[in-house]
């Protein structure tokens, strides 16, 4: 028989920036599978500014990337638990929003969440739960799980965002013919979103991001 108990533990993420007055925007940004938010945070220098704060939650199941020794790293989740797993990222990533507004966050800001393969699962069922108004929401390299897509209300929720779907023309997990075939899925399940693509594997893009960034900020810019 399993046995199921609710306990406290302790989490942690990266962020880049300062609160202050200033912020304008805050990013919230998920790292793949076999990452650290330590590493993943680093991609994103490109946007860090004195308007910006840049939040990288990591994955809570870490692991040896090789044998039981050496080089560390972390998912979101497996197959095992899922359905736990999903509600513990959940309540974990609503902390840390709550706790950098017990810090002096000021609700005046535009949020922007981007996840990156693994990553993106988990930021799109927490942006879907969310009570506040999302700027812009970026699967990078990944899908949008069918639990949100399948959900009325939640697929209201994340269809009210500024939803962009960007993978890497050479990426190595993403072959161009199931690219065809996730555009293809999420026009039939009524996703609202744009399509972009850039010269690259499956990693970040500064000029991307900076694009992103740049819609974030001013929703009117014209490229």
């Amino acid at each position: 028989m399993v046995n199921l108990i609710p306990v406290t533990t302790t989490a942690r993420y990266h962020t880049l920036g300062e609160i202050s007055k200033e912020i304008k925007a805050v990013w919230f940004v998920f790292h793949g599978y076999g990452m650290l938010s330590s590493e993943f945070i680093k991609g994103f220098e490109c946007i860090n500014d004195s308007q910006t704060l840049i939040v990288s939650p990591e994955g809570i199941h870490r692991f040896y990337k090789r044998s039981t020794r050496g080089e560390i790293s972390a998912n979101w989740m497996t197959s095992d638990l899922r359905e736990e797993d999903i509600r513990n990222n959940i309540n974990y990533l609503n902390s840390i929003l709550f706790e950098l507004k017990e810090k002096g966050l000021s609700e005046e800001f535009q949020l922007g969440i981007l996840g990156f393969s693994q990553g993106g699962p988990t930021s799109f069922r927490w942006a879907s739960q969310l009570d506040r108004e999302l700027g812009i929401l970026v699967a990078w390299g990944s899908d949008i799980p069918k639990d949100v897509i399948s959900n009325h209300r939640k697929l209201q929720k994340i269809n009210q965002s500024n939803i962009k779907v960007i993978v890497g023309s050479d990426d190595e997990y993403i072959s161009s013919e199931k690219v065809d075939e996730i555009i293809m899925e999420l026009y039939d399940d009524g996703v609202d979103f744009d399509f972009h693509t850039f010269d690259g594997k499956h990693e970040l893009h500064d000029e991307s991001i900076r694009y992103f960034h740049s819609r974030l900020m001013n929703d009117n810019l014209e490229y």
